[in-house]
């Protein structure tokens, strides 16, 4: 019998990882993950923990950029839960003064996010529809201003909100230190 051939990983990545749990698989492995998947969008900005991740060396791939709009989650108005963030009043002023839709106001601004960052943040929108990956590629022609960047970035001194949490479900504390855990 012949022996396989040993197969060289020359990257991993990590999804959803808590500060504490990055820094214990670099401690423990000395091995820094190359990527790191996480939810990113204006309801959800993360900004100091994409800042470690600069500072580490670490891509950040943003997932549901479009806040979830997944019509299962509905919004208290009674909790100050925030708006779907594609009818967010400021997105679509912006939307409306930049002629794109939400969809690409909101992509834009994750783009944006990540222009000249070591590695990157890249953004990664989800859909099925034809017509929406069409929209979806037209924000790379969405140009934003300074204003309306800087704008979108206060929308967390009102919301916070993270959509994708399945903390209570797996019976376990996902998130720890991080906004909106």
């Amino acid at each position: 019998m012949t022996a396989l051939p040993i197969a060289k990983v020359h990257h991993i990545g990590v999804s959803n990882f808590s500060p504490h749990q990055l820094q214990k698989i670099i401690s423990t492995t000395g091995i820094k993950p190359y990527a790191h998947q996480m939810e990113l969008h204006p309801y959800l900005q993360q900004s100091d923990w994409i800042k470690s991740h600069e500072h580490l060396g670490i891509s950040v791939t943003a997932y549901s950029p479009l806040g979830n709009s997944n019509p299962t989650y509905r919004f208290d108005t009674e909790k100050k839960e925030p708006p779907p963030l594609l009818e967010n009043d400021l997105i679509t002023n912006i939307a409306l003064r930049r002629n794109c839709t939400s969809a690409q106001v909101a992509l834009a601004w994750g783009f944006r996010r990540g222009a000249g960052r070591g590695r990157g943040l890249s953004v990664i929108p989800k859909s099925s529809h034809i017509e929406h990956i069409k929209e979806n590629f037209g924000a790379f022609d969405c140009v934003l201003e300074d204003e309306d960047f800087d704008a979108i970035k206060l929308i967390e001194k009102d919301y916070v909100k993270r959509f994708n949490n399945p903390s209570k479900g797996w019976g376990v504390k996902l998130f720890e230190g991080l906004d909106d855990a």
